[in-house]
């Protein structure tokens, strides 16, 4: 809605001239927030009907800005409506379209709400869907992990400490140790969702307003758990996208740790594994090298999540309560940890789908004398006093001899059992 010589702003009635050129640029932020316009339309249907409620619109021009709302949803679905120049960011573009096009009962659509309780609504309806296609994308990626585990169970591989060989395990128990870690980020990202689905609309501005809305009818029309306990609370709130920042930077981090797995097994020193050349690139220079960059970047990119929490976290420090402007940089962090993780996750998918273990050569490997510290024991023993049995464990436990500890099972049976949970808790099965 335009007014006065205000420009594209909403807030433009009383200026006598518009914003600088250099500041309107500044404070510009449709190019970023334009991916709000879906459900900015959800939110101002919702509130159509809340103000109809209220018997501050009639029933008649209720359903005429409806209609209207989900006409230009559907434009704004088939990518057909653009912003205008003069708008200042996606609200204006949407009720200054309404405006247009239904003439007085367009502006009705202001009546009873702010930018300041819309936009945080917006964002959490938009990051709840972007939360639940995440989550989507790590299940298939623990569904692939768990596929290629069961296939090892007994597929022996060097455990490492430091880089350097440790300890036997299988390779279906490494693939299940990063699905357990997957398994943990689908339950943190249930309980941010729990935290996040609340809606703001009807907190106005910061203290709610005169009309007689029903917040808690509006966030059932959303979809949405609960309305706002307290107005200012409720625009002033953004520790739902720090949360969902650091729940996003801890699962890059662990895609990070599985990208370095991938790039590791597949060196050619070690030759444990070949990813297929769907995954892989080459060099200009040196046509013999396939480089696992997929894996590589999947690595790299987990610190641009994670310095997005860092960057809204300094923001948000120190801020008073209330709206301020400096919340308009809550949105690139935040949308980029979802773009970010919603690219690298399917490539993770695909690439351990792929990928072709060398069973052989991790068995050979399990031979190396470092792995078993044999010089190590030999050294231990000879240093202690005759009868200590310290060394003859350890060294039993080692040879799979008799006088081994015994706990009534098979401990390969026993990490097994362990990791088929594990396959359940990711996959949710």
């Amino acid at each position: 809605m335009t007014g006065g010589s205000g420009g594209g702003q909403l807030w433009g009635g009383r200026f006598r001239e518009p914003p600088a050129p250099d500041a309107h640029a500044l404070g510009r932020s449709v190019n970023v927030d334009s991916r709000l316009a879906a459900v900015d339309v959800r939110a101002s249907i919702a509130h159509v009907a809340s103000l109809r409620d209220a018997r501050v619109v009639s029933d008649a021009d209720a359903a005429r800005l409806t209609e209207a709302l989900e006409e230009l949803g559907a434009e704004i679905a088939a990518g057909s409506f653009v912003a205008d120049e003069r708008d200042e960011d996606v609200h204006s573009v949407i009720e200054r379209t309404m405006l247009e096009r239904l003439g007085d009962p367009g502006g009705t659509l202001h009546a009873g709400r702010s930018r300041n309780d819309l936009v945080v609504t917006d964002l959490r309806l938009w990051l709840l869907d972007a939360g639940g296609r995440v989550a989507d994308a790590v299940r298939v990626l623990a569904r692939a992990l768990v596929e290629r585990a069961r296939e090892h169970p007994n597929t022996v591989m060097p455990g490492t400490t430091h880089l350097r060989p440790a300890q036997v395990v299988t390779l279906g128990h490494h693939l299940c140790a990063h699905a357990w870690a997957l398994a943990r980020d689908l339950q943190r990202l249930e309980q941010w969702e729990s935290r996040t689905a609340t809606s703001p609309l009807g907190a106005g501005a910061l203290a709610t307003s005169t009309l007689e809305l029903d917040p808690a009818t509006t966030a059932q029309r959303l979809g949405l758990a609960r309305a706002f306990e307290n107005s200012l609370d409720a625009v002033s709130d953004r520790d739902f996208v720090q949360e969902w920042l650091a729940v996003a930077a801890i699962l890059g981090t662990h895609c990070s740790r599985l990208g370095a797995d991938v790039a590791r097994w597949t060196d050619p020193a070690a030759a444990w594994a070949d990813l297929p050349d769907r995954y892989t690139t080459g060099s200009s220079m040196m046509p013999h090298k396939r480089n696992p960059d997929p894996a590589e970047l999947v690595r790299a990119k987990a610190a641009r999540v994670a310095g997005g929490f860092v960057t809204l976290t300094a923001m948000l420090h120190g801020l008073p309560l209330g709206y301020h402007r400096d919340l308009q940089e809550d949105k690139e962090p935040a949308f980029d940890a979802a773009d970010t993780l919603l690219l690298a996750l399917p490539v993770l998918a695909g690439a351990i789908r792929e990928i072709r273990f060398d069973t052989n050569a991790m068995r050979s490997a399990c031979d190396d004398d470092d792995l078993y510290a044999r010089r190590g024991v030999r050294r231990a023993r000879s240093e202690r006093p005759a009868g200590d049995d310290r060394s003859d464990v350890a060294v039993r436990a080692r040879r799979g001899a008799p006088g081994r500890p015994s706990t009534g099972r098979d401990p390969q049976a026993a990490r097994r059992d362990a990791d088929a949970h594990a396959h359940r808790r990711a996959v949710g099965g």
